[in-house]
């Protein structure tokens, strides 16, 4: 087998750019719920359906869309991926009809499938040159390039909203070309299956895994819901005192402040992983529960004001702690399982994350039938609690064993 070296750490160099800039809608992220509730003129409800429809589809889809991938292997599924989210982005912009922003939204869903690949990629190049350590590092700066460049975005996204509602889609599109463009600078060294002799660890080691799939399909889930829920909450508040020139303004700002500290998350992780190791996950898991407890706390508060900062800094806490957790137990799962299966569960990752998102936006639809968006708050408030028992059964296994 001929390994084009150099092409490796290339590879190795431009993953952190590419992943960046493809790690989601760069531009639409910051004024989706804008987008979609004044240009396209959805409600919350309609919003909440798109995401619940797409997952069901694309789980239905996953055992087609694994047999593709190892038909085609990692390298192809990546920029297979990165064409999805230009083409999901496209529908999302220009259709009129809610059917049309569905199906761009089943696209959307569908990337990251094919696209999280990318992950392996990078585990392989880096086992070649046996750098496996620098993994994290790794994708921790992935991550930063990422907070930095949705930061950015975020601060212009408002003022370009107001000029005109479809110009940060434009910069969307844009980003989605690019990662297009970089993902041609990507390697994959190729590796052959071997015998591996059972793991006397077996069950000890399946039970483990099973927790962490789990947790990540909960917390995952709780991050991401709660986040865009959140965004859109502050936004109806807003809305209830405000013109809309200025509640995209004070959105625009919040998000603005989010990504700052989603940035500055990101430069600490690693020095905080390396102090707290596997107590990181109880810090995100209790950084949770303080998020929804804020905003709850800040919806209730007769002082608007007063009550829009506190739900706006429980908004900020989701951005924070998203990108450590998903590299930590990407890491986590990875060190514990055999080198010749990562594909295997990173789409098992990947795919137990849209079970878990689907059931849960499933809920918070069917609450939205009859209740507001407070008692999607509280029921994801209750989730948390939830997810700091799974977090005490992984810790312990983690520092009975010493598998972090």
């Amino acid at each position: 087998m001929v390994v084009n070296k150099k092409r490796i750490v290339l590879s190795n160099k431009i993953y952190p750019l590419f992943a960046g800039l493809s790690g989601d809608l760069i531009f639409y992220i910051a004024i989706n719920t804008l987008f979609l509730t004044e240009v396209k003129h959805l409600s919350a409800l309609e919003i909440s359906s798109l995401t619940t429809i797409s997952l069901f589809v694309m789980i239905i889809l996953n055992p087609l869309v694994m047999k593709i991938i190892n038909k085609i292997g990692a390298l192809k599924s990546v920029k297979v991926g990165v064409l999805l989210l230009f083409l999901g982005a496209f529908l999302i912009t220009f259709s009129s009809s809610y059917l049309g922003i569905l199906i761009g939204s089943i696209l959307y869903e569908s990337y990251s499938y094919f696209k999280k690949m990318d992950t392996v990629i990078l585990r392989r190049n880096l086992a070649f040159l046996k750098e496996e350590d620098k993994y994290l590092q790794i994708e921790s700066k992935y991550t930063l390039i990422y907070a930095v460049v949705t930061m950015f975005t975020a601060f212009i996204s408002g003022f370009l909203f107001n000029l005109n509602p479809y110009l940060p889609m434009i910069g969307c599109l844009t980003f989605c070309l690019i990662s297009i463009f970089l993902s041609n600078f990507l390697y994959e060294v190729k590796t052959f299956n071997k015998v591996i002799k059972k793991d006397k660890r077996k069950v000890k080691l399946a039970h483990l895994i099973y927790l962490i799939l789990l947790l990540f399909a909960l917390c995952y889930s709780i991050i991401d819901l709660g986040q865009n829920n959140s965004k859109l909450f502050i936004q109806y508040k807003l809305d209830s005192f405000l013109s809309l020139e200025a509640v995209s303004i004070y959105l625009t700002i919040v998000v603005s402040i989010s990504r700052i500290v989603r940035v500055i998350a990101n430069y600490f992780f690693i020095s905080i992983y390396d102090k707290y190791k596997s107590k990181i996950l109880s810090i995100i898991g209790y950084s949770l529960l303080f998020s929804f407890v804020l905003i709850l706390i800040g919806n209730f508060i007769p002082f608007k004001i007063l009550g829009i900062v506190l739900m706006s800094i429980g908004f900020c806490v989701f951005l924070a702690v998203r990108d450590p957790f998903d590299n930590y137990i990407k890491e986590l799962l990875l060190n514990n399982t055999n080198p010749n299966d990562h594909e295997i569960m990173i789409n098992k990752l990947n795919f137990t994350r849209k079970i878990g998102k689907l059931i849960i936006s499933s809920l918070i639809t069917l609450i939205l039938l009859k209740d507001s968006l407070t008692y999607v708050m509280v029921f994801l408030l209750g989730l948390s609690f939830f997810s700091l028992v799974i977090i005490y059964e992984i810790y312990k296994i983690l520092k009975k064993k010493k598998y972090a």
